[in-house]
């Protein structure tokens, strides 16, 4: 999970803001204040990771919610000569493999990056007229930092030919000290690494980082695979410690072997935040309202995942992930709603003909078998319909019955009814699959669009919420169109899918009040203890509360931590208050 963004220069922000992240990430603020900046940020870098494209208009995940108008104008101020600031960090106790025994001595690894609008690009020339001109300045990454608990490990900056030099390494730094020192006890002879061993091998990484090469890919740093004959050979050989020859020898292993561990550490921190960033999830502020009948919708529009008509069609398809969401749509106990997500079969009536024939044809069969079984004049009513069981032939109370010996084809017509489905289900016709509600007040299909529209719009966000595992979904106005009571009822299901089995992250912007509040509520009763029977446990370090401050023309917005006490209160004040409109109405 990620544990905490930075951003600088980049749309409302001006100094660079902490941004910090836990299973419920909650961001609060005045309109137009900044709070999807932090989200559009995580837009442009997954693009980014996608593409290489920094200097986007419209990003892959974020469809026709998210407009960034290209890096003129997400630039803080629209001031080009700016440079963004994004920094990403992540637990080390995450962290698996090498990765993970490398980095064993921090808590945080953080990746900084910094992109610009730098030098011209000399493989894209700006055409003018019909005629090339000048060459286009490119928007590029201009630096990169790998950090151990704020504390920077290696420095790189951007040199042509998608090339990052490293500028420093510190080797003094703690990850970097137990690095050197199981390259030493791993490829030598040698049992301890002493102190004065370190001057000799601080003077062979310092000759070795002018060598070292990093390459860019679409936006990560990472370091050529390939090894010489003679390191592969190395490879399986130990070198020889002697007592006189001792620096000679420590210093040689450093430097056949540094540059693979290197290579380990920062291959691995790029992949680690591409898995990351490769989790995200975007709901957008207005989810899509799909067409009376969702089997003929448009899919793959250019918004189908942030306008959130890909859910619609999850819906459809996952038989599991609908019973998730109609639990919380029905229940008395969760949102409460008199509606359940159904789904049934469309099919062409001139594509029934084989499937009728076959259905009347089967009771046909039957009939035969039974007149074969039952036999002629032995019935057991007199056929004249008043069932006293006398005479030949076969009698109903209804008045109804046969007079040959035979017994009714059809016994249980419930049973007839579910084989004639089945029928139809195996056969090989055309079928669409109409997704549809069922009112049950009044058993009543519907249709999403005679209920209002915010069922419409929740849904999606209940599909987000149940439908995935151990993602990172980001949510614009999640209670929008929602009556308080289930905005209040939206906190639970962010609860319950945070922290319950499916491990997700929420990052959600939002006005609600009631959201919060219940949260806030939640997190008192796992404290106090009284919790209802089943209920998932929230405690205060599983939220992030921000507030999202203007701080006033020209110098950017500024991103408050609200702290939680363990028993679900504020620990400090609102800036301005909390929901202080409310409070000025009532007085």
């Amino acid at each position: 999970m990620i544990r905490a963004l930075r951003l600088g220069n980049f749309k409302a922000f001006a100094e660079t803001q902490l941004i910090p992240m836990r299973p419920i990430t909650l961001v609060y603020g005045p309109n137009s204040a900044g709070k999807s900046s932090i989200i559009h940020s995580l837009a442009l870098t997954h693009h980014a990771i996608l593409t290489g494209d920094l200097d986007t208009q419209r990003t892959e995940i974020g469809g026709e919610s998210i407009d960034l108008g290209g890096f003129r104008q997400y630039v803080h101020r629209r001031d080009a000569s700016r440079r963004v600031e994004w920094t990403i960090e992540l637990d080390t106790d995450q962290l698996t493999g090498r990765l993970g025994e490398l980095l064993a001595p921090a808590r945080r690894m953080q990746l900084a990056m910094t992109v610009g609008m730098g030098e011209f690009d000399e493989t894209q020339p700006t055409i003018f007229g019909g005629f090339t001109r000048v060459h286009g300045p490119r928007v590029a990454i201009e630096s990169c930092v790998v950090l151990a608990d704020d504390r920077p490990l290696v420095t790189m900056s951007a040199r042509r030919g998608g090339l990052l030099r490293i500028d420093r390494l510190d080797q003094q730094a703690p990850v970097f000290r137990e690095l050197l020192k199981a390259i030493v006890l791993s490829t030598t002879t040698t049992e301890e690494v002493r102190e004065e061993d370190f001057a000799g091998i601080d003077e062979a990484v310092d000759a070795l980082v002018p060598d070292l090469i990093v390459r860019l890919g679409r936006f990560l740093p990472y370091m050529d695979a390939r090894l010489s004959t003679e390191q592969e050979t190395m490879q399986t050989l130990l070198f020889p410690i002697g007592k006189g020859d001792r620096r000679e020898s420590l210093v040689q292993a450093v430097r056949m072997f540094l540059p693979r561990s290197l290579r380990e550490l920062i291959n691995g921190i790029s992949a680690a935040v591409e898995n990351a960033i490769g989790r995200l999830h975007y709901l957008g502020p207005l989810r899509s309202y799909p067409p009376r009948h969702l089997a003929f919708s448009a899919h793959h529009d250019p918004n189908w995942h942030a306008g959130g008509g890909s859910s619609w069609d999850v819906l459809r398809r996952d038989a599991v992930v609908r019973a998730a969401v109609n639990r919380w749509l029905s229940s008395p106990e969760r949102l409460s709603t008199p509606y359940e997500v159904v789904v049934r079969d469309l099919v062409a009536l001139d594509q029934l003909d084989v499937p009728l024939r076959e259905a009347v044809e089967r009771l046909n069969e039957d009939d035969e078998n039974e007149r074969d079984r039952s036999g002629s004049g032995a019935g057991l009513g007199d056929g004249t319909g008043d069932g006293s069981g006398s005479g030949s032939g076969y009698g109903n109370a209804d008045g109804s019955g046969y007079g040959d010996g035979r017994r009714p084809v059809v016994e249980d017509v419930d049973e007839e009814v579910l084989r004639f489905k089945a029928t139809l289900q195996e056969a090989d016709i055309d079928r669409f699959t109409e997704l549809v509600l069922v009112d049950r007040r009044r058993n009543t299909v519907v249709s999403h669009r005679d209920v209002g529209i915010g069922v419409s719009q929740v849904l999606p966000v209940l599909v987000n919420a149940f439908g995935l595992r151990e993602q990172l979904i980001a949510i614009e106005q999640p209670e929008i169109h929602l009556h308080p009571a289930l905005q209040a009822e939206l906190g639970d299901v962010f609860i319950d899918s945070a922290l319950g089995e499916r491990k997700n992250t929420f990052l959600l912007e939002t006005h609600s009040e009631h959201l919060v509040l219940r949260i806030l509520r939640r997190v008192r009763e796992t404290s106090e203890g009284t919790s209802a029977p089943g209920a998932t446990p929230i405690h205060a370090s599983d939220v992030s509360l921000l507030y999202v401050d203007p701080q006033g023309k020209g110098t950017g917005s500024r991103v408050i931590s609200i702290g939680l006490t363990p028993d679900g209160e504020f620990a400090q004040r609102w800036p301005n208050g909390f929901f202080a409109e409310r409070a000025q109405e009532l007085m």
